[in-house]
């Protein structure tokens, strides 16, 4: 009896609410409750959060579309898009006390990062615990983040865990912003260039620019965005924000495209390229838009480039964000209430929803007006164009793909027109410093209904080394970054919903399973010095305090005492053997996943793990040809406060010798401390038979985005064993003996010829 009270007071609440929630536009509507009675409440040292704004905001995780949080006079978040009962976001006392008033959030990863009181706290969706951040030394009001969903790699999860928090509205000395590279679990203190002059209206993680930007308007209401992380100094073209920044927002749609929406009470603005170039948005039939005494009551956008915006005065409109952005009016809705927001559900269709609250249970249910887009389309008027596209397809939509350096990719799409359409394919790149393209569309015969069809080859490639480089426009060769390719088609109208761009996220930079191995040809077990099960079973040797430096920094007699090494037979397999006369060259090996690429023929360098220097290069600066003072292992590691050889020579810091801009030659008898395949320099070992454990660093910035790096052991044998004397008095008593033996070799026989036959 008591949920059957329960489902009648339901349908009572939702018989009273269709009323006046009446939404001409909705192409049906629902109150969506949990069917229990009793709902858990909060213990006494929970206060419920606050939205500081009067304006309804809907803030989804970009990745999971079905989670979201409601941010109104209350705060909850749901896991299932608003549907069933939702209890409030409670906050514990003990932080903030009795007020918590949040004025941004962020989902980042597993957690929402919010702005409570100014200060920034995590809340784990997973186990709803609270965690204060970290370094965040003086008050914010924003919080901004970019989610990147289409991978889990290192560069992927490097965009998903920066935060930024900062305030809003003051000078660029004044404005106080703090990094992130953690997922919001510790800030650091981040300072503008001095240079940078106008209030600051945000701060913004730009991953398809590579870089962070800020959001500045000058004194004449004139706005732009300088991104100032880059390797280029880049600034976007000024546009007019003539309103408060108090009531500024800016939407960086899901899906990595690169595309801004700029909003306030009174404008409505898009950028297609990170805020290089900013425009208002096109409404078709209404030049004046949003209209006199009329404002802006909520945005709601999607990563297929869709549009949804409801105005103070009832008005619903639609629309799509390209090259060209436009919006439609749908039809009114009866309603706005204060509370109400918008979102677009998993299957692409808009759902208005309404907090209706439950006085006895201390929770609330979701009123629910459901708009299907393409029908809503079709009541448009004047009458909307018929969608000028059959077909637009690619294998490489949605898809990650990797460019390493000097690499390029192909890609193909295949387009189909109506028969009257006169309208191609555009393609466009976010990071146009980053990326270059080319792109060709040819007819390529007739589809089976008699239409056109047309393939769309695209090739990319670095843009730093195309044949037209300019470095003034290029990033370095030694950024990489991220840049998604687009494919879509202008002016084909609103009609076209299910035709989304295609879009590839082109990632310049390392792939994920790129390394290098070593050629293991010729090892100690192959050769029977040694068996396998010896080495696997706690196998020791020691390296002599002659032979080795325990800071790295290649000085003699600077160990105090030997040094006892455990073998890892898991990590180094069987050592390579080596006979001590041969001078020695590792051949390295490129490997992607389980397939060999070639051997190395880049420059590398190679250091002994535990400090060992009793061992020398073949060439000098003068022989390798060097025309400017080499780097070696000393002197990088002397650039270190700490030095660590695993650290201190990599791609980012080596110079080769070779170029003229370097440093003077100095020390032409210097050795030569680089390696390559084929040049002619390598190792040479002293009389020494005993065991070196290598790592090899590939330093060649031209080869390759990657860290790549390989250890590997080598056991060197064919030395005769040193003698070793204690004192200057063993000697000569070694050497005495040994004169008395050659005297006494030397004698005897003449002695013997001598004596007479008996």
């Amino acid at each position: 009896m008591a949920n059957l009270g329960f489902v009648l007071g339901r349908i009572f609440i939702l018989l009273c609410l269709c009323g006046p929630v009446t939404v001409s536009a909705c192409s049906r509507h629902w109150l969506a409750y949990t069917l229990q009675d009793h709902f858990e409440g909060p213990s006494m040292n929970m206060v419920p959060l606050k939205f500081s704004d009067s304006r309804t905001v809907i803030v989804e995780n970009d990745c999971i579309s079905s989670v979201a949080l409601y941010m109104g006079s209350k705060l909850f978040l749901t896991a299932h898009g608003f549907e069933g009962s939702h209890c409030p976001i409670y906050f514990p006392v003990d932080y903030e006390g009795l007020l918590a008033n949040v004025t941004s959030a962020e989902f980042v990863l597993q957690h929402v990062v919010m702005a409570i009181n100014g200060r920034v706290y995590l809340y784990n969706t997973e186990d709803f615990t609270w965690r204060a951040a970290k370094g965040v030394e003086s008050m914010v009001t924003e919080i901004s983040s970019y989610q990147c969903c289409f991978s889990e790699d290192p560069s992927c999860m490097a965009v998903s865990s920066t935060v930024l928090a900062y305030n809003r509205g003051e000078s660029v000395s004044s404005t106080r912003i703090f990094f992130s590279s953690d997922g919001g679990y510790t800030f650091t203190k981040f300072t503008l260039p001095s240079l940078l002059k106008g209030d600051v209206g945000g701060v913004f993680n730009m991953p398809t620019l590579s870089t962070l930007s800020v959001l500045l308007r000058n004194s004449d209401d004139m706005a732009y965005f300088s991104y100032w992380t880059s390797d280029l100094n880049l600034t976007s073209k000024v546009f007019p924000l003539k309103e408060s920044l108090a009531v500024l927002s800016v939407i960086q749609p899901a899906g990595m495209k690169g595309s801004l929406v700029i909003w306030t009470e009174r404008s409505l603005l898009f950028s297609p390229n990170d805020g290089q170039v900013t425009r208002p948005i096109a409404v078709i039939g209404n030049n004046e838009f949003p209209g006199p005494a009329v404002t802006l009551h909520g945005i709601a956008t999607t990563g297929s480039s869709e549009i949804a915006v409801l105005t103070s005065d009832k008005r619903l409109f639609y629309g799509r964000l390209s090259m060209e952005p436009v919006i439609a009016e749908f039809k009114t809705i009866s309603d706005i209430s204060a509370g109400m927001g918008m979102k677009f559900n998993t299957f692409g269709e808009l759902v208005v929803i309404l907090p209706v609250e439950d006085p006895a249970a201390g929770c609330v249910d979701f009123l629910h007006c459901l708009i299907i887009i393409q029908q809503a389309l079709m009541s448009v008027t004047p009458p909307l164009a018929s969608c000028p596209v059959e077909l637009m397809s690619s294998e490489f939509d949605q898809r990650v793909y990797y460019i390493d350096v000097s690499q390029s990719l192909q890609l193909s799409a295949v387009y189909v027109p109506k028969a009257s359409a006169e309208i191609f394919p555009l393609v466009t790149v976010t990071d146009p410093h980053l990326l270059a393209f080319q792109a060709v569309l040819y007819n390529d015969g007739l589809t089976s209904e008699g239409d056109k069809k047309y393939k769309l080859n695209i090739v990319l490639l670095q843009q730093l080394i195309t044949e037209m480089a300019d470095p003034t426009f290029s990033h370095s060769l030694l950024k990489g970054g991220i840049s998604t390719l687009t494919v879509d088609v202008l002016d084909k109208g609103l009609t076209c919903k299910d035709m989304h761009p295609l879009n590839a996220f082109i990632n310049v930079g390392c792939p994920p399973n790129k390394h290098i191995k070593v050629l293991r040809n010729v090892t100690v077990c192959s050769k029977g010095q040694f068996n396998q099960e010896t080495l696997q079973n706690n196998f020791t040797y020691t390296i002599s305090k002659n032979t080795y430096d325990p800071q790295y920094l290649y000085r003699q007699d600077s160990a105090a005492e030997d040094l006892r090494v455990l073998y890892s037979f898991v990590d180094l397999q069987c050592p390579l053997l080596v006979y001590v006369d041969d001078p020695w060259l590792p051949l390295l090996e490129l490997w992607e996943g389980k397939r060999f690429v070639e051997f190395v023929p880049a420059d590398f360098v190679m250091f002994e793990v535990h400090g060992m220097y009793n061992y020398q290069y073949q060439q000098s600066a003068r022989s390798a040809g060097c025309v400017s003072q080499p780097q070696t292992w000393r002197s990088m590691l002397k650039t270190q406060s700490r030095p660590d050889p695993h650290t201190a020579w990599n791609r980012k810091n080596y110079v080769s010798c070779k170029d003229p801009s370097g440093p003077p030659l100095t020390s032409p008898e210097l050795e030569y401390e680089v390696l390559k395949a084929g040049s002619g320099n390598m190792v040479m070992f002293p009389s020494y038979n005993g065991f070196y454990i290598f790592k090899a660093i590939v330093v060649d910035p031209t080869y390759s985005f990657c860290e790549l790096s390989v250890t590997f052991s080598v056991y060197v044998y064919g030395a005769f064993p040193e003698a070793k004397f204690d004192s200057p008095l063993t000697l000569v008593v070694f050497l005495a003996i040994f004169a008395g033996i050659m005297l006494v070799g030397f004698y005897l026989p003449w002695f013997l010829l001598k004596r007479p036959n008996p």
